[in-house]
């Protein structure tokens, strides 16, 4: 299957596990810190909290699990399932418009985060129109949606495209992430908006998944996307501190999505 899709956008380095997103942190070396990758989401129990130490940048070795934390989030305790990854009790899901306060007790140590889980704008419509063959794409169906956004400006969204891979069975997700926000899109107006440089033949199904991100992860996604994005090589530069909204010392990040999904086939 060949399906050019190219952004102008800016492009981010997220790496999908079902319904989890987790960013593979690399750390340069020296003293072990204490990495923490944390979301609050809308889908049900997809929620999660990763506790880890670093490994060094030029080691082959991976981050070290942390199994003995104690996490909280909003007062419910967060309880160990494997490879330092930690959930909450079923059923377990996210409130638009909540603000939530992580607490990881680790290594002696207490860290702290908080992030309000902001709604994302409506998606009416997923359709599609048919494009001729143009420059280096096959003809072509690209998909396009109508949106609707009576939040406040500005607003952040992270998005991603995909679709069903019918030789294995599964979902399939394009390696181009996305970030935008509303400060150009209208207010209180349906609008519609074409899914650029995408092609897409009829029986396909595409998957388009929409989360929305506070200012601080937009922030922290937009930097780690900055130094994650150099050709590897032997001089390769190892990455600087990102941005975090963890307080007490951690690297890091404290996600909260209101997560949309759409399926979409094509006739």
């Amino acid at each position: 299957m060949k399906h050019p899709f190219l952004f102008s956008l800016v492009l981010v380095l997220f790496t999908l596990q079902s319904c989890q997103e987790e960013i593979d942190l690399d750390i340069p070396g020296g003293t072990q810190k204490v990495v923490i990758e944390s979301e609050v989401t809308t889908e049900m129990d997809s929620s999660f909290v990763k506790v880890t130490r670093t490994a060094d940048y030029y080691s082959a070795n991976k981050n070290e699990p942390i199994t003995n934390a104690t996490v909280t989030v909003n007062g419910t305790t967060f309880t160990h399932v494997n490879n330092g990854i930690y959930r909450p009790a079923s059923p377990y899901k996210g409130i638009i418009g909540q603000n939530y306060n992580l607490s990881v007790v680790a290594d002696g140590n207490t860290y702290t985060a908080s992030s309000i889980l902001e709604p994302m704008f409506r998606i009416d419509t997923v359709f599609q129109v048919f494009k001729p063959a143009e420059g280096f794409f096959d003809e072509g169906y690209s998909i396009n949606y109508i949106g609707f956004d009576d939040r406040p400006k500005i607003k952040y969204t992270y998005f991603r495209l995909g679709y069903f891979d019918t030789i294995v069975q599964r979902d399939s997700m394009f390696d181009n992430r996305i970030l935008f926000n509303s400060d150009e899109t209208p207010i209180n107006v349906r609008y519609p908006f074409e899914l650029p440089f995408t092609r897409f033949q009829k029986g396909e199904e595409v998957i388009l998944i929409f989360r929305s991100v506070t200012k601080d992860m937009n922030d922290f996604i937009a930097s780690y996307n900055e130094q994650a994005s150099g050709a590897p090589g032997p001089f390769q530069v190892p990455p600087a501190n990102l941005p975090t909204n963890i307080k007490g010392g951690a690297v890091g990040y404290f996600a909260t999505y209101d997560l949309v999904r759409k399926r979409y086939t094509v006739r």
